[in-house]
């Protein structure tokens, strides 16, 4: 039975090649979920590519942009259910700053999906791409489907073959844990567990003592990567997972590393005292940004 209930799969979509293979890996996510999909058009009002602020929802209508807005998504939502008929689909297309109309939208959602975060060095320095700061701000995961595979993908993808999940003994990432099982059991895939540190491992991956060996730590290490995959093997016991421990690269450079032949790659993310909103760990921006296939960001 899937893990994550709720009332839709929600997915951000302007039209572009990039947010329509988006679409239809979200199309494929509510299919196995049994969960109708709701796309959703942001329409941009111009002051707000240029500037932080965010102006609220519906303050602007501009007709003609609005106007083809509609017919973009309505077009889209029309192919999805031609290419699978028995999904149910829903549109929606609203004025405002893409980041606060997602994150309206998605309030109720299962899973947020979006394309990957764009290039254009002014929107970093401005204001960041609607990708980087959903994956900031979301309270749903989010997941990015950013690489090369198929880029013009114009169908939902045939299936997968193997997910990544990077485990390091936190609360973050044990739930990371439950949505790489959930998605392997329902896309009937191998999954691989994935535990990394080079100098330094966390807190959690201590020995309870003042000093420890290497082999201490990397028997430290196995016990707690097969800790956090017990529980979720139980409940998904059709899955077959795959332990990694290593200690010759630091999480990120593995996790990357082991997503050269992904279909997904799944990160917990915590924040950091008081300004867990607005930054996102190190190891989740870094897979968000450079995974060479789509990623899960999981609170």
């Amino acid at each position: 039975m899937p893990m994550l209930q709720s009332s839709a799969v929600v997915v951000g979509f302007d039209a572009s090649a990039e947010s329509r293979r988006a679409v239809w890996w979200a199309a494929l996510e509510a299919v196995t979920r049994g969960q109708p999909l709701l796309l959703v058009h942001a329409i941009s009002v111009p002051l707000e590519e240029l500037t932080r602020i965010h102006l609220p929802t519906e303050t602007v209508t501009i007709a003609p942009l609005r106007s083809s807005a509609e017919r973009a998504v309505a077009d889209m939502a029309a192919e999805c259910r031609r290419q699978l008929p028995g999904l149910s689909v829903r549109t929606a297309a609203r004025m405002g700053h893409p980041a606060s109309v997602l994150l309206d939208s998605a309030t109720h959602a299962s899973v947020l999906v979006l394309g990957p975060p764009r290039p254009s060095p002014v929107h970093r320095v401005l204001l960041g791409s609607t990708a980087s700061e959903l994956v900031r701000t979301a309270h749903v995961p989010v997941i990015v489907v950013r690489g090369e595979r198929e880029p013009a993908l114009a169908r939902p993808p045939a299936g997968f073959e193997r997910v990544v999940v990077g485990v390091d003994g936190s609360e973050a990432s044990q739930r990371a844990v439950g949505f790489a099982y959930d998605f392997a059991s329902r896309h009937h895939v191998e999954l691989t567990a994935m535990l990394a540190f080079a100098e330094e491992p966390s807190d959690a991956l201590r020995p309870n003592r003042e000093w420890a060996s290497d082999s201490d730590v990397v028997d430290d290490c196995r016990r707690v990567l097969a800790e956090s995959v017990a529980g979720w093997r139980d409940r998904y016991p059709d899955v077959v997972v795959h332990q990694n421990v290593t200690t010759t690269e630091g999480p990120t450079e593995a996790l990357l590393t082991s997503a050269v032949d992904a279909d997904l790659l799944v990160v917990g993310t915590r924040g950091r005292g008081i300004i867990r909103s607005t930054l996102l760990g190190s190891v989740s921006h870094a897979v968000a940004h450079y995974a060479p296939c789509p990623v899960a960001i999981v609170r």
